[in-house]
């Protein structure tokens, strides 16, 4: 039997197609894979878009019902000082809303930021201002105060004086105040006057939205008939 020796297989290449040449048929089956791919994409989007935007809509109109939170505190200030070596703000301006919209503003001398808090403070000589139905108001002042801006409460301290657009001035050493509620609570004695007389008493609680007073603990009034207003 004849017997082939050094021979090597030899495999051919397609008819027409030579090594490095590009398959054309695998690019057009990827092209039209593409195709498709994307048909699909742009009908789901068709469908979604939509809906999110009725979702959009629907969200705004939404919170456009809800009633608006008052807005936080802010704080403006003259300028930038040291007091005991402590970074001051000179003539601070402290405004803000009740939760019924009427405003208020608290002024003082000088302000120290909390070291462990930025939202507190330490006031000097402080004036705040509260009005209430746009005509009505309270004004208050004390030696001292202590403002928190997250909670939105004033503490004053250091002797403090209250004068009302009604006549009636109030004198206590602290009075804690809920700048959103409009509500004085006085844990110290408390004795005042105003067209109706006057009155002390152990402590008070001063509520300026329902322009009530109510006072505890060793109440003492004098009455001027004919002036109490009903």
């Amino acid at each position: 039997m004849p017997r082939l020796t050094g021979t090597r297989e030899a495999v051919s290449d397609p008819v027409g197609r030579r090594h490095g040449d590009l398959d054309w048929t695998a690019r057009t089956r990827e092209t039209v894979s593409g195709a498709l791919r994307y048909s699909r994409f742009v009908t789901i989007m068709k469908r979604v878009l939509p809906i999110t935007a009725g979702l959009l809509i629907a969200a705004v109109i939404a919170y456009s019902l809800v009633p608006r939170q008052s807005e936080k505190m802010s704080l403006t200030y003259k300028s930038i000082g040291t007091i005991d070596n402590d970074l001051t703000m000179l003539k601070p301006r402290l405004t803000g809303t009740d939760h019924r919209g009427n405003p208020f503003v608290i002024t003082a001398d000088a302000a120290v930021q909390d070291k462990t808090n930025i939202r507190r403070a330490t006031l000097k000589n402080v004036q705040a201002d509260m009005t209430f139905d746009k005509s009505r108001w309270l004004s208050a002042t004390a030696a001292r105060g202590l403002v928190d801006m997250q909670k939105n409460v004033l503490a004053l301290t250091g002797g403090i004086a209250m004068f009302s657009d009604d006549g009636y001035e109030l004198h206590s050493t602290r009075a804690d105040v809920d700048l959103k509620k409009g509500i004085f609570h006085g844990p110290e004695p408390v004795r005042g006057h105003g067209p109706a007389g006057t009155l002390s008493a152990d402590s008070f609680d001063l509520d300026r939205e329902t322009n009530r007073l109510v006072l505890q603990g060793h109440v003492q009034m004098t009455i001027i008939p004919g002036e109490i207003k009903q």
